[in-house]
Formats: C-alpha cells, structure tokens, sequence
C-alpha cells in the first residue's frame, strides 16, 4: 500500500470511526440527559467540570510533546512513548487524588463527592489514552484508535440502557461511563503494543527531555482549561445543579465537535513540526492556509446554523427539559468557531517552539475569565458565563494569530472565509423561512443549500484536502 493510499484509508477508517463514536455517544448522553433531568445532570456534570480542572495538572501537554518527539526520525518512538505514558500514569494519580480529597471539603452533597472518587478512574485511563493516541496519529494508525472507541461506546450504550432499566442512579451512569474510558484504554494499548513495544519506564534523560519540551505547553493547556472549565465549576458553588444541568449539556455536544476538531489537528502537527524541522516556510504556509480553508468551511455554516437550530438540536438531544439549553448552545457556537480556529494557531506556535510565548497571554485571559465568570454568574447565570466563554476563546484566537505573525510574518488570507459567510447566509434561508420542518430534513436541506451555494461561489476547493496529502505524501521534500 502506498502512502497516500495509506492516508487514505486512515483517514476514510478515522471518519467512518469517528462517526459511530459520535452516534452512540450522543444516543447515551440523550438517554443519561432524560434519566437523570436537570439536577441530576448538573451533579454529574459537576463532578466531571470539576476533576477536569485537576486533570489540567495531569495533562502537562503530554500528547502533544510526544506526537512532536517521536515524529523526529532520531528519537526512539519506542523509548519515548514508554517514558510518556509512565509519567502520564504518576502525574494522574497524584493530582487526581489531590482532587478527590479537596472535593471532600468543598460544599457538594454526599453523592456529588462519592461520584468524584468513583471517577478518578475514568480519567486515569482517559489520560493515558491520549498519551497512545500520539503514536496512532503520528504511524497513520487513527483507524485502529478509531476502532476502540466504537467498540468501547457500543458497550457504554448497552450498559447506560442497563443502568436506567435498573434504576441505578448517578452513580451507575458514572460507572458506564467510567468503564468506557477504561475499554478504550484496554483496546488502544492491546492493538500499540502489536506494532511497538511498550512498558513502564523511568529514563531520567528521557523524562527530562520531555519535561523541558512540555512545560510550557502544558502550563498554557492549563491555563486555557482553568477558563474552559472555571465557568461550570463556579456556577457549581453559587448556582442551582439545575442550571449548572442547563449549562452542561450544550458544553457535552460542544465537547464532541471540540474533540473532532483536535483529533484532525493531531494529523497536521507532525506535517507542521517536519516543515519546521526542514526550514520550509513555504510548506509551513501551505499547511496553514490549507487547514485554516477546510476549518473555515466547517466553522461558519456551524455557527449559523446553531443560531437558528440551537433548540430543537437540544431538544432532539437532551430532551423538552433542556430547551433552555438550546438558547444557550446559540452562544456557545462562536466560542468553538473560535476554538477550533485558535487550535490551529497554537498548534503551530507549538510546531515553532514559540509556545513560551502563550504563557502570558494564557494566564491574562484565566485571570480575567475568573474575575469575569464570578462576576457575570452570579448576575446572569448561564447566559453571563456563555458570553465570557466567547470572550475568552476569542481572546486566544488572536492572541495565537499574533504569535504566529510575529515569527513567520504570515496569516491566512480570508477569502474563502467571505465565501463561507455568504453560503451559510443563504442556507438560512430555508432556516428561516420553515423552521417548523423536521430538524433532520432542515439539516441536509441546509447542508445541501450550503454547499452548492459555496460551489457556484467558487470556494469549494478540492485543494483544501489534496494538498495536505500531497505534503503528507512528498514527505515535504
């Protein structure tokens, strides 16, 4: 099989994965959504915001370090990964813990914290899962990862169904999901451990190389999760578990869109990294411009399209009791337009070694998000954390920009971006105009409507695709 043929299939496999995890996923948070309702849903959602914010000291930029070190031909991929994954193990432990025991004394009820304890676990093997999925991006595996995921999501669906026939409350929806993370794991490390060797290792010069590479990654992926996560984490102390609920969900359909995003990113840091390693700007700008391209196409017709579909998506997903929720996600869609557009800027300020850089700007924007999200929940409620979450991602968007500008004086140009604007104002038109049609018709009528429009205006372009290949398949000679 050649390489592109190899790219190919990954990624065909990858979307194809990608899409059935999304399916069950979403078919379990709808059922977990109208079992536990709004106050049950603000617990669970509660507990995971919460250890969320210890897992940033977890994260310490780990996958990404280490999707940058074993695509240098000179590393030991083998040595690497085994080093990564044991540091990944240590950190998970201590800091979970450490979470578990402030839980204790913060003002949550009794399950709240048993929760908490219960899903230290989960997150344990959610961590060191992305630790893998470095291997899996940079070897053109995705579809192996990709096939863990559906198989670990099957067997969530069917035990998130046993759970509600047997009435066993948050803590078996907690355990559903917690055996989830601990299946992906299992099945991603049997199928690296046929292609490369893997075991608990402790290299002191192995440890300290990626400690001196990821410190300021993981200290900015800290700072941007303290503002990702303060908000829901905040309205847990001083706001009902109902509204927390009503915030939650549109933040779990946001989660997903989020992770897809990254796990496209994933792809292109080793084609961004290898450009840099080589000195080629010229590829590095191709990169960025072919990306920027594809995101774009994606971003803006998702942010349309959630404003006038925000609520019945809501309610098609969590149920009548969450309609509210869908006023909400209308908010939320300009922060993850702006999420996935930023991802890319800092993915590539990563790929510079300018990640130093960001840390200023990271912990400006987690100092006024914190002041902000105090301030403007305890006067609006969702709404003033929806705004300040716009706020923030935006803040970072440029912020990366800057920094990218600053070292290799380029940005994207806009162009296909004015097209994309003008094809999504014309798909709203049928939005508008019978917003009483069934939401799947409204849908593909509204993709249908988007696409065309931007083919007749020229911005449907084949390269978008073909040149990240082509530079995949070149080597980026």
């Amino acid at each position: 099989m050649t390489e592109t043929q190899k790219i190919a299939y990954n990624t065909l496999a990858q979307i194809i994965g990608k899409a059935l995890t999304i399916f069950f996923a979403l078919i379990g948070f709808g059922l977990m959504t109208r079992y536990l309702g709004q106050e049950g849903f603000g617990y669970f959602t509660t507990i995971y915001a919460f250890l969320a914010i210890f897992g940033i000291l977890v994260d310490l930029g780990l996958q990404m370090t280490t999707t940058k070190l074993i695509s240098d031909p000179k590393e030991n991929e083998s040595l690497i990964l085994s080093n990564a994954l044991t540091i990944r193990l240590v950190t998970s432990i201590i800091f979970l813990s450490l979470a578990v025991l402030v839980g204790i004394f913060l003002p949550y009820p009794k399950i709240v914290k048993i929760g908490m304890a219960v899903a230290v676990i989960g997150f344990i093997a959610a961590a060191l899962t992305s630790t893998l999925t470095s291997f899996f991006q940079k070897n053109l595996k995705m579809q192996q990862i990709a096939a863990a995921e559906v198989l670990a999501k099957i067997i969530y669906l069917i035990l998130t169904i046993v759970v509600i026939r047997l009435d066993l409350g948050l803590l078996g929806i907690l355990a559903a999901a917690i055996l989830d993370s601990v299946l992906i794991f299992a099945f991603s490390l049997t199928f690296a451990k046929k292609i490369v060797k893997l075991k608990l290792s402790f290299d002191p010069k192995i440890w300290q190389k990626i400690f001196q590479t990821t410190w300021p990654i993981g200290l900015t992926i800290a700072l941007n999760l303290i503002y990702f996560k303060g908000d829901i984490f905040i309205m847990s102390l001083i706001k009902t578990p109902e509204e927390v609920g009503l915030y939650g969900a549109p933040y779990k359909i946001l989660e997903v869109l989020i992770n897809i995003d990254y796990l496209f990113l994933g792809l292109i840091l080793p084609l961004l990294a290898t450009a840099v390693a080589l000195s080629d700007l010229n590829k590095l700008k191709i990169i960025i411009q072919s990306t920027f391209n594809f995101l774009i196409i994606l971003v803006i017709p998702m942010i349309f399209g959630g404003y006038f579909l925000g609520v019945p998506l809501m309610v098609l997903m969590a149920g009548p009791e969450f309609a509210v929720s869908g006023k909400i996600i209308k908010i939320l869609f300009l922060a993850t337009g702006a999420i996935f557009i930023a991802g890319l800027f800092g993915y590539v300020v990563v790929a510079l070694g300018e990640q130093k850089k960001m840390i200023k700007f990271y912990a400006l924007n987690a100092f006024i998000s914190i002041i902000g999200y105090l301030i403007f929940i305890s006067l609006y409620s969702y709404w003033g954390a929806a705004w300040m979450t716009v706020f923030t991602e935006v803040f970072i968007l440029f912020t990366a920009a800057y920094i990218m500008h600053k070292k290799i004086k380029f940005l994207p140009n806009l162009i296909l971006a004015g097209k994309a604007i003008v094809a999504s104002l014309i798909m709203s038109i049928p939005f508008y105009f019978l917003p009483d049609l069934n939401f799947i018709i409204l849908i593909c009528l509204g993709t249908l409507v988007y696409f065309t429009a931007l083919y007749f205006l020229k911005g449907f372009d084949k390269k978008t695709i073909l040149e990240i290949v082509n530079i995949k398949n070149d080597k980026i000679n």
